[in-house]
């Protein structure tokens, strides 16, 4: 049987965000932006909104990303996604 490490929700999720970005560790993330795609490098900011899902996470000082897109950050990967 397969089986890979999860996370819950959009604030364990967040919470992963804010403590790799306070150890100043590298950040390897497959997004859903209109299909999968890779993202890498280190979380320059992080802006939490209203709607935790909304919040959003720069890397590298260039690229936005919210919450809802993140499909898997450091080989966690979200409980209710099965493609990969």
């Amino acid at each position: 049987m397969d089986r890979r490490s999860t996370f819950k929700n959009y604030e364990q999720l967040f919470s992963i965000f804010s403590s790799i970005q306070q150890q100043q560790q590298p950040a390897s993330l497959l997004i859903d932006e209109d299909g999968l795609t890779r993202a890498e490098g280190k979380i320059t900011h992080i802006e939490q909104s209203d709607d935790v899902a909304e919040s959003t996470i720069t890397i590298d000082n260039k690229q936005q990303i919210t919450l809802k897109q993140v499909i898997a950050v450091n080989g966690l990967f979200r409980d209710d996604y099965s493609e990969c």
